[in-house]
């Protein structure tokens, strides 16, 4: 009998190696059955001598939906740290199989705890959203800002339908893909930064001195620690994913170029971040080097302390006291005055920035020709929704953080890690911009969708 690879067809009527890269680029996952049955998770395959095997396929589907699913997906890997504009084909190439494949499957899917804050969340949005629609700016913008919420809980069906039917080989190219533009936007983020040349749009500009990859320092720095901190639990777990990210140098460059990425950019929150998220992930694979990281941090935040006061040491990542944080507590400063002018409602999706420079005026707060964000993902959220729209995202994180913790597995913790990360982070800096809003809640959908699909016996 044959066994069908994208490398051609093997005739199994003989002893027969069958590599790992053989087993995992089929159209389809294979079992193979001989005396007693072999899976893919070796790392040959040796076919008895004059025993014929039998490469049965699994039933999968490989449909338009399942299609226009990985394309979605393709395009995302291309476009979450390169572009806005690709990125936004992964909305709108998976949103019609996500509402067919959650017509067929809603009622085997019960929809995740954690689901039901963002579900609360897009809810609450859209009123505050119609209760302040006659002071709203820009309110297409502001209406689309609620998206995220829904498509966090919508895509976790067709990520379940993906993940159901697809191949190792589909998730090593996602993987791939999204390696080759983490390196490509090191060195176009340098290249502008150090150089004040952008490859991409070859010409010489006036750049910021700090890294941001293909768009801003700010959120490439923060997506480029999220992702190493992801891509380290991968490498623990190698072994365990070997039919995914064996023999990809391309993948562990990636790893290695976003850990130099957050020095490149000098994003300190993203250094909170891991300091914070670290040794949570090393405990469960290096308990020892966990314990120690904890210590240094320790000795680190005095040191940080002691600089900013003492001004002895200039460096950006050791003294805090300097221009940014000043106007940094000016927002939080702010953000809190419309809390208190705006508990219940908030100012509407996406509208605290607009209003900073009259709340500024008059509560004659400082860094009054700074009119940003609230640096604060819960502050700016109880800005925009009131009192509420915290009470849901902090609910969200927590119930979210729980569900991993409880699955007891590698993944889990690295998603368990990764929440801390963001949460961490998101006490000095608004990570719900295009380019961290997208890593978030792919990674919630996914995160629940494998959940979902490890723990209920249903049907897609």
């Amino acid at each position: 009998m044959r066994f069908l690879a994208s490398t051609g067809p093997y005739l199994a009527t003989e002893k027969k190696n069958l590599t790992l890269l053989q087993l995992t680029k089929c159209e389809t996952f294979f079992e193979v059955y001989s005396k007693r049955t072999i899976k893919t998770r070796t790392n040959n395959y040796n076919a008895y001598p004059t025993t014929l095997i039998a490469c049965d396929k699994v039933q999968r589907k490989t449909d338009k939906k399942f299609k226009w699913i990985y394309w979605s997906m393709v395009f995302l890997a291309l476009g979450v740290i390169s572009s806005p504009t690709v990125v936004s084909l992964f909305h709108i190439l998976i949103a019609i199989p996500a509402i067919l494949v959650f017509k067929d499957s809603y009622k085997e899917v019960k929809i995740p705890k954690s689901s039901w804050f963002l579900i609360a969340l897009f809810g609450w949005g859209l009123i505050s959203a119609f209760v302040n629609l006659d002071t709203l700016v820009k309110p297409g913008k502001a209406f689309q800002e609620l998206k995220f919420y829904l498509f966090g809980w919508l895509f976790i069906y067709p990520l379940i339908y993906f993940a159901k039917n697809t191949s190792a080989w589909r998730w090593r190219r996602l993987l791939q893909i999204l390696s080759f533009v983490i390196i490509v936007g090191f060195f176009v983020g340098i290249s502008k930064a150090w150089f004040g040349f952008d490859p991409v749009k070859w010409r010489f500009g006036d750049y910021h001195i700090r890294s941001g990859g293909f768009t801003n320092y700010m959120r490439y720095g923060y997506a480029s620690s999220f992702l190493f901190l992801l891509g380290l639990s991968m490498y623990f777990n190698r072994e365990k994913i070997k039919n995914i990210v064996s023999g990809s140098k391309l993948i562990w460059a990636a790893v290695i170029f976003c850990f130099l990425a957050i020095g490149t950019a000098q994003t300190r929150g993203a250094v909170l971040g891991l300091l914070v998220a670290l040794p949570f992930l090393l405990y469960r694979y290096r308990p020892r080097i966990a314990k120690g990281l904890v210590g240094l941090g320790f000795l680190f935040g005095i040191t940080v302390v002691a600089a900013s006061f003492t001004g002895v040491i200039k460096n950006r990542f050791i003294n805090i006291k300097d221009g940014s944080n000043t106007v940094r507590m000016s927002q939080f400063y702010s953000a809190a005055m419309a809390i208190k002018d705006n508990p219940v409602l908030g100012l509407g999706p996406d509208q605290f920035s607009y209003n900073v420079p009259r709340i500024k005026k008059e509560y004659d707060i400082w860094a009054k020709d700074y009119s940003g964000h609230a640096h604060n993902i819960f502050l700016e959220h109880g800005a925009n929704y009131g009192v509420l729209g915290i009470i849901l995202l902090f609910g969200f994180l927590l119930v979210w953080f729980i569900e991993m913790v409880s699955m007891k597995s590698a993944f889990g913790w690295a998603i368990a890690s990764y929440i801390m990360a963001f949460t961490a982070a998101g006490q000095v800096e608004l990570l719900f911009d295009n380019t961290n809003s997208h890593i978030m809640f792919f990674i919630y959908s996914l995160s629940q969708a494998l959940r979902i699909k490890a723990n209920e016996d249903f049907k897609l």
